[in-house]
């Protein structure tokens, strides 16, 4: 009966089939993983952004897949793409339906049930950026955001909120602290160290309280495939970087102390 009031809450005309590809045991695994970690790290968080320091580092794609995730758990899931600059969710899913998404929405052109779309799986449904807006951090720091995310928190068992990243725009930062916690992505090999250090700081700056790092694309270039996931919690990763920076600042001041 829960579900049936759930379903009926939805427009049943507005469907959408992503196409998803299949991925790897490996990388299902690891996603998995990332998934128990949230669930143990509280029973009240709902609402969790994924967000990156950089662009380009995969955290569509994860925040996607850990929606998936969810889902396969029969857990009531919203995927809500809030990266209205630079999504690129409907071109990587192959969705060619016009859409009204969440820009729509924060400028008063939708309602809020217009911009729900189900899917092929009965449990995940998808919030698209919709078209793109000269003014993304007003409209997501303004109370329609704050409506839609509370409006969602009652619908939903978990709400996987894929935000900007963090170091380029302030967008990402606004729209994580509205949520119950934060998973920060960062690429194998190619974020940098202070980036990604960065980035961990303007949450932290924030109050937004951070879960844990993905380090994405972990053997990737050895095994031929770009979507390998590896977890590690935020100690084991930036904090990791942090040390290693505040070695190399003190090797610094010994030289230069030895000089004098």
């Amino acid at each position: 009966m829960e579900e049936q009031n759930y379903r009926r809450e939805l427009p049943g005309s507005r469907r959408v089939v992503p196409d998803i590809k299949d991925l790897p045991f490996s990388a299902r695994e690891a996603l998995n993983v990332l998934r128990g970690n949230i669930q143990l790290s509280g029973f009240d968080l709902k609402v969790i952004a994924v967000t990156s320091a950089m662009a380009n580092e995969g955290k569509s794609t994860i925040a996607f897949r850990l929606a998936k995730s969810f889902s396969a758990l029969k857990k009531r899931t919203l995927y809500l793409d809030c990266d209205i600059r630079n999504s690129s969710t409907m071109a990587r899913y192959d969705i060619r339906e016009e859409v009204r998404g969440l820009s729509e929405f924060l400028c008063g052109e939708a309602v809020m049930n217009e911009i729900i779309y189900r899917t092929d799986d009965r449990y995940m449904d998808i919030i698209f950026t919709g078209a793109i807006a000269p003014n993304p951090s007003e409209l997501v720091s303004g109370k329609l955001f704050t409506l839609l995310l509370e409006e969602m928190r009652k619908r939903y068992d978990y709400i996987i909120v894929d935000t900007p990243p963090v170091n380029p725009v302030i967008d990402g930062a606004l729209i994580a602290k509205k949520c119950d916690g934060a998973v920060l992505v960062i690429e194998n090999g190619v974020t940098e160290r202070a980036q990604a250090v960065h980035a961990k700081r303007q949450l932290e700056y924030g109050g937004i309280k951070l879960l844990g790092a993905v380090l994405n694309r972990v053997g990737a270039e050895k095994k031929g495939y770009g979507y390998r996931y590896g977890y590690g919690t935020v100690t084991a990763t930036v904090m990791v970087m942090e040390k290693k920076q505040k070695k190399r600042r003190k090797e610094i001041e010994n030289k230069r102390a030895e000089k004098k």
